[in-house]
């Protein structure tokens, strides 16, 4: 493996994004204006190349290498030694750099037109496309630092950035308040995640992936010393924290669905290909850690099945197409964390790499209707716009049909496998990720159906229209992804994919796999034989079944007969407002937590003005007193003073007289 070819495109991969954002933030407004977003492509093309540079070099390794630390210079020194600066390149880092630079190229290619109104830039066009420049360079320093200090760096720009852009509209209340939630929200979990970076450095002395992952893997420390089970466990579970926020995982998911207010590419970015991907990669990345702890194990596993259902209900009942794949993103995002805490990070992976391409499809598609609509985007008020907008209907088909599982399109491979994973480990979990499946199948053939079909509808004085070529470019190459990158990973074409990404978990995932299912009908269905047809793709056949059959359900009740959700939805009234009011959880957090910090600030502030001002002027009255008392003597007049001279010394010998006497 070229070590000097591999350091090189690394520093430029980070420096390429990072120039063009500070370029388009220095030069954007008083030079470049409305060409503003080419300098932010070039860079992120750049990045993108150089990426694909990394994997060819990655994957044509003739040494048998498959991971290169490379260290660029020492930072700075502690009591152990030196702080790097420094890459870790093997085949998951470069999976990592082609989705993430590849997915962003396309939707900063795709901002272009989307930030114009009447060809003419909005307002801040210039500083949006430094923030995405700035959001691909931080993700891109996330995926090839080779420490955790690094990791952490990379970690809370990525957060700081999505603060950013969420908060792009910043003159709105809701964009404003969406961005401050994502940002607290994200300080819970990150904390967490700060505590278990020092908790690593505290137990092994140093902070480098390998340095650290031998220790945990040979159960001793540095100095020989076994190493507590319990240490292992906490430092799994306080890194978890930092994954459930980034990743949008229980219970610090609420701010994902409140992050649709920022433009529909910034929607696309986070949720496809760059922030929410950071827990999944993390955990992946510290498979030596997680699987030294099988309590921290069975703890991601049932986090991510509880999400991944749990979101599932809530996308059944809405109606604002982008708050729909939010939630579509929490519960795929849910899948990927069972196949982790199942053993399957492959499969957990790859699904990021299929989810990256139909998702961003999916959310660009959206942000084509909402430009269409003038800015609307919720489902009760158009309709039937598969006519008016040919070429987004094509391609939100496309990829709704990806995200729903349909057979041979790549969400399905990526899916099933989870879920075949799954149904290995325990039968509840498979049961789990299958009704997932058949959940996220009905709610996304819903979806299309509200859109597109049924009589045609468009909001008042709105124009519709089909979008530009710069928009529908990025579509038709995200298109050509959903459906042909879970061949990949296919069986029959070699699973290239999961042999490619061997090597990086054959000594963690890998060598701790076991089936610790309990017996029951539902582990049946996914090893029912150990040779034959059904035994391999019996559940495969079953799930894309299911699937059809919730689209066509779908299709049934909100196109032939769309009296039947109002019917559902009045017999069981109890059940579809808790779905469509997100479990009451905003206001579960609002009453428990938002509510009482409120009420302590406001006790603060009048203990701060009342109480410890009126000590202070209590403390000063008496001087003040005195001096209110005593300024009369000052009067300015010569023969005052003398006067008081006079009585001052006859008291003195006075008291001098008496003295002696």
């Amino acid at each position: 493996m070229s070590v000097e070819t591999l350091k090189l495109c690394g520093i430029l991969i980070l420096l390429a994004p990072l120039i063009g954002a500070i370029l388009a933030g220095a030069l954007g407004r008083p030079v470049l204006r409305g060409n503003t977003h080419w300098i932010v492509i070039a860079g992120v093309a750049v990045a993108f190349a150089l990426s694909v540079v990394v994997f060819g070099v990655v994957r044509g390794a003739a040494d048998g290498a498959h991971a290169v630390q490379i260290p660029l210079y020492d930072w700075f020194t502690s009591g152990s030694g030196w702080f790097k600066v420094e890459f870790l390149i093997d085949p998951l880092t470069s999976i990592m750099l082609l989705t993430v630079t590849g997915v962003s190229l396309l939707v900063i290619i795709y901002s272009r037109d989307y930030m114009r109104e009447h060809d003419k830039p909005v307002r801040g066009y210039e500083r949006f496309f430094a923030f995405l420049g700035l959001f691909v360079f931080s993700m891109c320093a996330l995926v090839l630092g080779g420490n955790f200090l690094l990791l952490y760096l990379g970690w809370e720009a990525v957060g700081l950035c999505s603060y950013l852009l969420i908060g792009f509209y910043y003159d709105r209340p809701s964009a404003a308040a969406a961005a401050k939630k994502a940002f607290l929200v994200n300080r819970v979990g990150d904390f967490g995640f700060g505590l278990g970076i020092l908790l690593i450095y505290l137990t092994f002395g140093t902070l480098e992936y390998q340095a650290v992952f031998d220790m945990v893997q040979g159960g001793v420390l540095a100095s020989g010393e076994p190493i507590a089970t319990g240490r292992i466990t906490t430092i799994a579970l306080l890194l978890l924290c930092g994954a459930c926020g980034k990743s949008a995982q229980l219970p610090l998911h609420v701010w994902l669905p409140d992050a649709m207010e920022g433009p529909s590419p910034v929607s696309a970015l986070i949720h496809a290909a760059t922030m929410v991907t950071a827990g999944v990669y993390m955990v992946a990345r510290c498979g030596a850690i997680f699987t030294a702890s099988p309590i921290a194990m069975t703890v991601v596993a049932v986090i991510g099945a509880c999400t991944a259902l749990f979101a599932a209900t809530i996308a059944l009942t809405q109606t604002d197409l982008k708050r729909i794949l939010a939630y579509s993103t929490i519960s795929q995002l849910g899948y990927m964390f069972l196949g982790l805490g199942v053993y399957a990070a492959d499969s957990a992976v790859f699904h990021l790499f299929t989810h990256a391409f139909f998702k961003a499809l999916l959310f660009l598609c959206a942000g084509s209707v909402m430009h269409a609509m003038g800015g609307i985007i919720d489902a009760r008020y158009f309709g039937g716009l598969r006519k008016l907008l040919p070429w987004t209907f094509r391609f939100f088909v496309i990829g709704s049909l990806a995200l729903a599982g349909f057979p041979f399109l790549s969400g399905f491979f990526s899916k099933d496998e989870i879920i075949h994973h799954a149904f290995e480990a325990h039968w509840l979990f498979g049961l789990v990720g299958l009704a997932t499946a058949v959940l996220t199948a009905f709610y996304t053939a819903r979806m299309v159906c509200l859109a597109f079909f049924g009589p045609e509808r468009v909001p008042e004085g709105v124009h519709a229209h089909e979008s530009g070529k710069w928009m529908l470019a990025p579509l038709g190459v995200l298109s050509i992804g959903a459906i042909f990158a879970g061949y990949l990973g296919v069986e029959m074409f070699g699973q290239g994919f999961h042999n490619f990404l061997g090597p990086v978990f054959h000594d963690t995932f890998g060598v701790h796999y076991s089936v610790v299912s309990a017996p029951g009908a539902a582990h049946a269905v996914a090893a029912a034989a150990h040779t034959g047809f059904l035994a391999n793709y019996g559940l495969m056949i079953l799930s894309g079944g299911l699937a059809i059959v919730a689209i066509a359900a779908a299709y049934f009740m909100y196109v032939l007969q769309p009296w039947i959700p109002g019917t559902i939805a009045s017999a069981v009234p109890r059940l579809h407002r808790l779905f469509s009011n997100k479990y009451y959880i905003d206001e579960a957090y609002d009453a428990a937590v938002v509510r009482p910090l409120r009420m302590t600030g406001r006790v603060s502030v009048g203990l701060d003005n009342y109480f410890l001002d009126g000590l202070v002027w209590l403390a000063t009255a008496i001087p003040r007193g005195l001096a209110f008392v005593l300024r009369g003597l000052q009067g300015g007049l010569i023969q005052g003073y003398a006067v008081s001279m006079i009585i001052g010394i006859i008291i003195l010998a006075l008291v001098v007289f008496f003295a002696e006497r």
